[in-house]
């Protein structure tokens, strides 16, 4: 998105969708709705528990101007200009941070359950692109949060920026009195013309970039193992269903120490260790190993603390080696290899809009998104987020855990992603449901991966 200082804004607190974020929008189906989510699981006690709707609707009230998601989307007259989001004054909180109704308090079971169907609901961009979704009383003690916000606004890492804008560590936000204005079409053409003016020689050394990043890119395609096809393979379903694993930081952080290994190597290892032992199980081991479809964040202080910026990564998980130790090698080997072509990466992604650039992505996207094709390299997609080290609280509530709630991109079956929370790594493990019985399965193989990892002399 563009920051509030660009001199070619259309309008005070209205800002443009940079053509990765607008394929957030984009690439969603109905079957891979594209957000961000946390499931937060806060101490309440239960004499507070009954306020506890009032006390978060509260707290967001006061922080929400703060962050990108007191914004409604518009399109650009005939699609000549970007998308934009353009910032409103308030919301309707008693519909966008909902209680689910439950009777009595909330079993894990059932509260993951909940979780998988609300992942599976799109968002509507007409209004804030985001919802709360209020867990009054855990069975367990306590109550929780899930929070989601459509992908076009921020990727994962922008997320935590704006979990972080919403606890107690901000401070209040100054208030609105009105919604952005955005001009009318006649002004806005005009103004977009003497953007693509204003940018027409950035877009030209863009274009001279992607195409030596194109050459280069060129001689690496013999680096990247191809996806394997399982009998798991195909269209993604409109079923999920969610998991959990949380472990300790120091326990991952000693293993990959021993090993010479960093926390990433070291996740991606226990996934690897995990799916080898499920498809083994479900006899749906391939000869060639897994690829995962990941990501690597480019985001510097001059692109702004939101909107998209990340770079696809597809390392193989030597899930054809049986000995993990050989695996944790080789998955390094592959990542390195990733690693050489994300700046070539980089440069095809970073991309100035072009007249008429939101028209074209919306009729090539129409045609692209047919039949629930895989859009990118991978069987199924892990991610290892950065996550806050220190404590944090909501409307005085502590946060227990910060657990992830993926997404499965179009053809894929299974998102583990990881997030540090204090001193834990939280993990959420989602998958399709007409493919994975039960995630419970998958994170007892993880698991039992780091066990057999600090068993090894």
């Amino acid at each position: 998105m563009s920051g509030p200082g660009d001199h070619l804004q259309l309008a005070p607190g209205v800002r443009r969708l940079r053509p990765d974020d607008h394929f957030m929008i984009l690439s969603e189906t109905d079957a891979s709705p594209m957000h961000v989510g946390a499931l937060l699981l806060l101490d309440v006690l239960a004499g507070q528990q009954a306020g506890f709707a009032a006390a978060i609707r509260r707290q967001f009230a006061e922080r929400l101007p703060a962050t990108p998601l007191l914004a409604r989307l518009h399109q650009s007259p005939e699609g000549y200009d970007s998308d934009v989001w353009a910032d409103i004054a308030r919301a309707d909180l008693e519909t966008l941070v909902a209680v689910e109704p439950h009777d009595g308090a909330w079993e894990e079971a059932d509260l993951y359950e909940a979780i998988a169907a609300l992942n599976m609901r799109r968002l509507d961009l007409s209004g804030p692109p985001f919802a709360a979704h209020l867990f009054e009383r855990l069975a367990e003690g306590g109550s929780a949060i899930y929070l989601k916000m459509h992908h076009s606004v921020a990727d994962g890492i922008g997320f935590q920026t704006v979990l972080g804008l919403l606890s107690d560590a901000a401070p209040r936000a100054t208030a609105r009195f009105a919604d952005a204005r955005l001009p009318e079409p006649e002004k806005w053409q005009q103004k977009a013309e003497a953007r693509f003016a204003a940018e027409e020689s950035l877009r030209a050394e863009q274009s001279a970039r992607r195409k030596q990043a194109l050459a280069a890119l060129e001689a690496c395609n013999d680096d990247r193992a191809p996806t394997p096809q399982l009998k798991m393979s195909g269209p993604t379903s409109d079923k999920r269903r969610y998991a959990t694993i949380s472990l300790p930081l120091a326990r991952v952080k000693a293993v990959g120490k021993r090993l010479d290994a960093t926390v990433n190597d070291i996740f991606l290892t226990l996934a690897s260790s995990a799916l080898r032992a499920y498809l083994t199980e479900v006899g749906d081991l391939p000869e060639t190993p897994l690829v995962v479809n990941s990501a690597r964040s480019y985001r510097r202080a001059e692109h702004g603390a939101f909107g998209n910026r990340i770079v696809a990564l597809h390392p193989h998980l030597a899930t054809h080696l049986a000995d993990p130790i050989e695996r944790l090698r080789a998955i390094q080997t592959s990542m390195a290899a990733e690693m050489r072509r994300t700046h070539h990466d980089e440069a095809l992604l970073d991309a100035a809009e072009k007249p008429h650039g939101a028209r074209d992505r919306r009729a090539a996207f129409a045609e692209r998104m047919a039949g629930g094709k895989r859009l990118l390299p991978g069987n199924l997609t892990l991610s290892n987020v950065p996550g806050p080290a220190e404590a944090r609280s909501y409307a005085g509530f502590r946060q227990r855990h910060n657990y992830p709630v993926p997404i499965i991109g179009s053809g894929r079956f299974l998102n583990i992603t990881s997030r540090r929370s204090g001193d834990h790594l939280d993990m959420g493990v989602i998958v399709d449901a007409e493919k994975i019985a039960d995630p419970r399965r998958i994170a007892a193989l993880f698991v039992a991966a780091l066990d057999e990892l600090e068993a090894i002399p």
